[in-house]
């Protein structure tokens, strides 16, 4: 399945081998993939095997996330979607809601309205009654994204690839809609 999504400003759509040269960057730099896995960057190789990966993801689930473009572009500026989180044994069966940036596209609103598509999609098309985001608690501008996206803190667990404590929020679809964007 090869299912696309639009909002308001985004397109998003599976990845695809040609986003390599627009990921690669963006999966290099150590302040954006501080709070994303284990927080090691990637090299050329390591974004390879990730992209790889996303795309498996696709094949085998029927979704994953999505290469987040602005409309008018072509070029990717992040991730954004729904996902198995197989990293964290702990916390499945769940799908994750998760989203990933480059720093020059932060600040604009851009996770919150892909989160929004992306928890509308798990509800409605995937049909689950629950997602969860797992956050470093660090990570303060992803806590606010998730609020925003309704979700509730419930529970903390350890990443097993580097010993860092980790805070799951979820959301369940019968939950009243989050506050508009902004709010």
């Amino acid at each position: 399945m090869s299912v696309a999504l639009e909002t308001a400003r985004l397109l998003l759509r599976p990845f695809k081998q040609d986003d390599l040269p627009a990921m690669a960057p963006i999966w290099a730099d150590p302040e954006v993939m501080r709070f994303i896995g284990t927080g090691e960057t990637r090299d050329a190789a390591g974004s390879r095997v990730l992209l790889d990966h996303l795309i498996v993801h696709w094949e085998e689930h029927g979704f994953g996330v999505w290469a987040v473009v602005p409309k008018g572009d072509t070029t990717p500026i992040g991730w954004a979607g729904p996902s198995v989180p197989d990293f964290l044994p702990a916390v499945l069966p769940a799908i994750e809601i998760g989203w990933l940036l480059g720093r020059p596209s932060w600040g604009h609103g851009y996770a919150t309205e892909a989160g929004e598509a992306s928890v509308a999609f798990a509800f409605g098309e995937l049909g689950l009654d629950r997602v969860i985001s797992v956050i470093y608690p660090a990570n303060a501008a992803s806590i606010r994204v998730a609020e925003k996206l309704g979700m509730a803190p419930c529970g903390n667990e350890v990443h097993p690839g580097n010993g860092r404590g980790l805070r799951i929020f979820e959301r369940f679809a019968d939950a009243a809609d989050p506050p508009p964007a902004g709010a």
